[in-house]
């Protein structure tokens, strides 16, 4: 093998063209121009240089707001958010023109009810240390609905019934001295709650009765449904404590037509729907349960088309007891009685004749103002909110917020 000087002086020469060629190879395309001078830009491509790149945004900072100078006609959508159950939440809007105002949240299956003067929002419920796992801790928390903002609390025994909204799971005495707690484990109670004092006052037992229903005349006094088809009246002495308990005749068969557990009072007046479409009228403010009248408000005709009554919130009087609007479905039958509306039913209590049939759009929850000069609906097609104004029958849409919940079914009004 020749390995003689002229052959390396060869690769050498070689060997250097090779780096010299892949260092050439390194150099990125572009990078430098053929000539090997700068070339300056264009204004063209200058200009769109600059608008490729935004302007700052502005800074922003945090703010909050309250309710103050806001219209009192307004409602309140509960909604369970049954996909994340433990973040519900209560959202306001405006009445007339269905804007969001705000939003209360109501942790794990809340359930609320109003002060009086409309002042103040108690909300029972219940809030785990981990989130979804830990400590369990009931509570009643007390919030102020001009601000919007949280108040206070009272610890509850940790057996509040964990329930969809309902509005009589959690109601204030006549005199506004009590809350009335709904308890489950699964035996029934009801924790009274001392709100001027904040602390529990004391816990009646209420074996196999539901809810609380109080009188308005009494101020220490409340019912309930049973499930024997009657209804117990508790009537509370100064303290808090169970006085005195009566229980009606039977008024109802809950195996042949049970009653909706939502009722709608004007006064010491309170009226129950059964599965059927039967309407009674009761008498609340007495030590027991008086009956005032029972009248169908289906017809033999409509029975044989099975409309029936159905829905969370399915019916709503106004307050001087004049007008009841019900969500009424066809070919009604057991089982059906959570069924949204296809019809409307607007029915003249003073002659118990019905006076329209207004569009249902799958309407799950109805309520009226406490005027009476508003009808606000909750629909299970889009979970909307819409407002209607209201006089002698006839109605005139206001507003509709298509999403006001996720699973939104108690509707109540602020004024």
């Amino acid at each position: 093998m020749n390995n003689g000087p002229d052959k390396q002086r060869r690769f050498g020469r070689f060997g250097r063209g090779v780096v010299v060629a892949a260092l050439s190879v390194l150099v990125w395309p572009g990078s430098v121009p053929a000539q090997g001078k700068p070339q300056p830009a264009s204004a063209a491509s200058a200009a769109r240089a600059a608008r490729a790149v935004p302007a700052p945004l502005a800074i922003e900072s945090l703010t909050t707001a309250t309710l103050e100078g806001a219209p009192a006609e307004r409602v309140y959508v509960a909604d369970v958010a049954i996909s994340h159950i433990s973040d519900g939440r209560i959202r306001v809007f405006g009445a007339a023109d269905g804007r969001l105002l705000g939003m209360i949240p109501s942790a794990y299956a809340g359930n609320f009810t109003l002060s009086a003067g409309r002042d103040e929002l108690y909300l029972a419920t219940t809030h785990l240390s981990r989130t979804y796992r830990g400590e369990r801790a009931d509570v009643l928390e007390v919030w102020d609905t001009r601000t919007l903002g949280f108040k206070h609390e009272v610890l509850l025994p940790p057996r509040r019934a964990q329930a969809l909204p309902y509005r009589h799971l959690v109601r204030v005495t006549g005199n506004g001295r009590f809350a009335l707690v709904q308890n489950a484990t699964p035996a029934t109670s009801i924790t009274v709650v001392d709100l001027a004092g904040r602390k529990v006052a004391s816990e009646v037992s209420t074996p196999g009765c539901w809810g609380a229903l109080p009188a308005a005349t009494h101020g220490a006094r409340f019912s309930m449904l049973c499930g024997d088809g009657t209804v117990a009246t508790v009537t509370l002495d100064e303290a808090g404590t169970a006085a005195d308990r009566q229980s009606s005749a039977k008024l109802f068969d809950p195996d042949a037509d049970a009653w909706f557990h939502h009722a709608e009072q004007a006064g010491d007046r309170y009226w129950f729907l059964s599965f059927k479409g039967v309407l009674t009228e009761l008498d609340l403010g007495g030590p027991k349960a008086e009956l005032k009248q029972t009248r169908p408000l289906v017809s033999a005709a409509d029975a044989r088309s099975g409309w029936r009554p159905g829905g969370y919130q399915a019916f709503t009087v106004d307050a001087q007891g004049r007008w009841l609007v019900a969500a009424m479905h066809r070919k009604g039958a057991e089982g059906t009685h959570k069924n949204p509306a296809e019809k409307l039913w607007v029915v003249d209590l003073r002659s118990g004749q019905r006076r329209a049939m207004l569009p249902g759009g799958m309407a799950i929850a109805v309520n009226f103002s406490g005027r009476g000069d508003r009808l606000h609906v909750l629909d299970a097609a889009k979970g909307g909110l819409g407002t209607w104004s209201f006089a002698d029958g006839r109605v005139k849409p206001l507003a509709y917020v298509p999403g006001a919940g996720e699973a939104a079914s108690l509707v109540e009004s602020h004024d």
